[in-house]
């Protein structure tokens, strides 16, 4: 590639900077990476030159985050014009309609190839029937669009329907944790002392940041209106993270004694202290289209329970790593909670059959990711 690539991406931080830095660093040429100032993931390699121009979340308030986002998106567009590059790939928009008329933008009067990654269809937030309508002129406007999974491909084709051939499947890698074993051990002392409760049970765990879709006040009910499970001395669930659906409450979780919840963030440590406690990671999702929760949880070899939604259920068609209901229903997720604790020889053989790991880890290989990204990179140079 002789001129360079443009990757934006407003978001990068946390799983989105592991995201980021697993992908860029597998990719060959002269990149600009605009990224948030809050990258806070490893250096990236030499070829890549960072630009931290993003600030918008260090605001509260969200008019003023909005002008934020906005004007760095003008300077930006400054930028480009004395930046020689061939293609700009846009990871997120966070303002749909102002993104959408960028991308016309950079288009049409800077002649630029626009790449777009469609992690999910549509955003989990804000109000969809205006996002289905912008996204449906950004879709068409696109020159080429990364999904993710051949069931999104689809879905983008049946819902607005994109030419297919503009849309591209390169799977979503492994995210790992930037962590040493030596800062987990450091820790493991007093985590242990704090989840004292959860050895030798047969331990759910839903952790990360809580919201609607991800069906977690579903999961609630379940637990707490089930008497096989509310009462079970030997099980336990753990649902730690921060509540972000301000309408949904999960308050009937408080007050039981085979129940831990807490409604905050966590630091690495003890996220991965839970994983490597976890039996079985629940991911009881109305809808996804891909979840980076499961991409991380993967990487602790946890056992997974989940709902056959857009390409979460891939990994069980990779190796038998887990269980699956149909859907997001009271019924479904109360037979197969009450059907794991009669059966934890399974859970245990699931996670013991590292050959089965192994063929997940080899089927999310960010090597091959980063390959097929280049050789679309390259494809609209021709």
């Amino acid at each position: 590639m002789q001129k360079s690539i443009v990757y934006i991406d407003p978001q990068s931080y946390q799983n989105l900077a592991i995201y980021d830095y697993s992908l860029l660093s597998h990719i060959d040429g002269d990149i600009h990476y605009v990224c948030s100032k809050l990258y806070n993931y490893k250096q990236l390699p030499s070829n890549v030159r960072q630009h931290r121009m993003f600030s918008y979340t260090k605001y509260r308030h969200r008019p003023i985050k909005a002008l934020s986002y906005m004007l760095t998106c003008l300077i930006l567009s400054l930028r480009l014009l004395w930046w020689r590059s061939s293609v700009i790939h846009i990871q997120w928009f966070r303002i749909p309609r102002f993104d959408y008329l960028m991308v016309r933008l950079l288009q049409r009067l800077f002649k630029q190839k626009v790449v777009f990654t469609a992690h999910n269809i549509l955003p989990h937030q804000g109000n969809e029937s205006k996002n289905t309508d912008v996204f449906c002129k950004a879709y068409h406007a696109f020159d080429r669009i990364i999904v993710h999974s051949q069931t999104t491909k689809d879905e983008i084709i049946r819902t607005f329907h994109v030419d297919g051939d503009k849309i591209e499947v390169i799977r979503h890698g492994i995210l790992p944790f930037d962590m040493s074993e030596e800062q987990y051990n450091a820790s493991m002392e007093t985590l242990d002392r704090q989840y004292a409760a959860l050895h030798g049970k047969t331990v759910f765990s839903a952790l990360g940041y809580q919201n609607f879709y991800k069906g977690t006040d579903l999961l609630a009910r379940v637990w707490t209106e089930t008497p096989e499970l509310r009462n079970n001395t030997n099980a336990m669930l753990v649902v730690i993270g921060k509540k972000n659906a301000a309408d949904m409450d999960l308050s009937m979780l408080e007050g039981i004694d085979n129940v831990i919840y807490d409604n905050r963030r966590m630091p690495d440590e003890e996220f991965v202290y839970l994983l490597r406690h976890t039996s079985v990671y629940l991911l009881p999702y109305r809808e996804i289209s891909q979840s980076g929760a499961m991409l991380t949880v993967l990487t602790e070899h946890v056992p997974l329970l989940l709902t056959d939604v857009g390409s979460l259920a891939e990994p069980l068609s990779v190796a038998p790593i887990g269980w699956k209901i149909q859907h997001a229903e009271e019924c479904e997720l109360r037979n197969a909670l009450i059907y794991l604790l009669g059966h934890k020889e399974e859970i245990d053989a699931i996670r013991n059959n590292h050959q089965a790991w192994e063929k997940v880890c080899a089927f999310y290989n960010w090597q091959d990711i980063g390959q097929q990204t280049q050789r679309l990179y390259e494809s609209l140079n021709q």
